[in-house]
Order: C-alpha cells, then structure tokens, then sequence
C-alpha cells in the first residue's frame, strides 16, 4: 500500500492556488502540494500569511467520498490531524486546539488551516511556523524554534502529516463526526472560559460552553442562552476585549 502523494514544488504564490488548478487538471483525492515559500500566502478572511522559507506551506485536495459527511467538517478532522503531528516534537500538554481550526503552542498561534471550495473538491491549506513567525499581528504567534523545540524539515512534517490526515480522515468516513469532534474536544482550549466572539459586523461575549454535533461552537450568553456560531473569529476574552465587556455590561 503505498503512502499519500506529495509534489514538491518551489517558491509559489500560494499552494491552495496550485492546488485549485491541479483540481480542475483531475488530481486526485489526497494529493499534497509543499511550497518552500509563498509569495502570496493567505490566512482566514484574506490575511496575509507570514511564507518565509523553513515554515509548512501545504495543501491537500480532498474530492467528496462515500460516507463522508458535510464537506466543513473536514477543519476538524485537519485540526486534529495536525494536533496529532505536532506531537511528535512537542508534548501534548503544550498543544491545544482553538475553535474552528488553530492550533496552538503554549495558548499561542503557531499554525492554521485555511478551507476552500472548489468545483469537485475542498482545498485544506495548512501553514506551521517552524522556523519563523509573524510579528505586530492583532494576536500573538510562535514558532517552534522559538519556543525551543527541535525543528524538523517542512518536508518530513509534510510526510508525517500526510500520513496522520489518512488516518483520521478514514476514521471519520467510517465511523461518522461525532469520533472526531470528541477528539478535538479533549484537545480544546478556552471551554468553561470567557471568549469573544466576532461575527461580521456583531460582537459577542460569553463562554465556550462546548460544541454542536455539527461542529458549531457553542456560546453561553450572560443570560445563558446558547447561541451556535457557525462561522467568525472567537478568542479568549483578555485586554482591550475585557473592557470593552466591561463598558457593555
């Protein structure tokens, strides 16, 4: 049985760009695409993502399977996936995973996952600071260099990842969500804890009381109401967010 097919590729604009065109060619279902470096890499709503040399730069096209559920829940299969990844250099009890697809490293952002849809398939662009991280960002990141750790090749990560996503993916096509969302749940940062949600022009305070079985983050109003979030940013409540509760209340 052979491995998942990676292509290397060089300095690119952005993997998840190559990958929509090699989607449209017919690549197959699995495919990895690995950049040296980004000239045009973007994060969640169009941010630019830091894309210097030494960093995981890659992105898997994921063709619709049988017995595969809704096509987003494919951030939480990527999310533990590459959980489980990291943890072959860092321990477990350093890693969390923050709502819908970050993880972190010490409570800092040291990776993410970008989803995008494209006619026959969704694209899984994943970025790891290895070797680098941005700085003056809204909220703090890291990398594992910086935080001490032993930085293995972007390659060997990609492999190993790879090889992880397999397995969790064909978790989840056999035995359904549930599995999986209950593994990122025991992964998962803030829950009981205040968090902000930003939801387009609506700001929400109150606590990450858990998830839906869809996946849906689930947010404790003050008057403890539940009100799913499908989709926006959530962060831990800290700094100018606490006051501005604060000024709300």
């Amino acid at each position: 049985m052979t491995g998942p097919v990676i292509v290397e590729l060089g300095d690119v604009g952005s993997t998840n760009d190559i990958a929509e065109e090699q989607a449209a060619a017919g690549a197959a279902d699995g495919t990895w695409l690995r950049a040296d470096r980004q000239n045009a890499g973007r994060g969640r709503r169009g941010r630019i993502w830091l894309s210097d040399a030494g960093n995981v730069f890659t992105t898997t096209i994921c063709r619709p399977q049988p017995s595969e559920g809704p096509p987003q829940q494919l951030s939480f299969v990527a999310a533990v996936a590459l959980d489980q990844a990291l943890q072959r250099w860092v321990p477990a009890e350093r890693l969390g995973l923050k709502w819908p697809n970050d993880v972190l490293l010490d409570g800092v952002k040291c990776s993410g996952i970008l989803l995008e849809a494209v006619p026959g398939a969704t694209l899984i662009g994943i970025g790891v600071n290895l070797v680098h991280y941005p700085l003056g960002t809204e909220r703090p990141a890291t990398s594992l260099a910086a935080s001490g750790f032993h930085v293995p090749a972007a390659a060997a990560f990609v492999a190993v990842l790879a090889d992880i996503f397999a397995e969790v993916r064909s978790d989840w096509r056999a035995r359904g969500f549930l599995p999986i969302r209950a593994a990122w749940l025991t992964r998962a940062t803030s829950i009981g804890q205040p968090i902000v949600a930003r939801l387009g022009a609506e700001t929400l305070f109150g606590l990450f009381a858990g998830l839906a079985d869809d996946g849906a983050l689930q947010l404790q109003l003050d008057n403890g109401e539940i009100r799913p979030v499908h989709a926006g940013e959530v962060f831990a409540l800290e700094g100018a967010d606490a006051e501005r509760r604060g000024e709300m209340s």
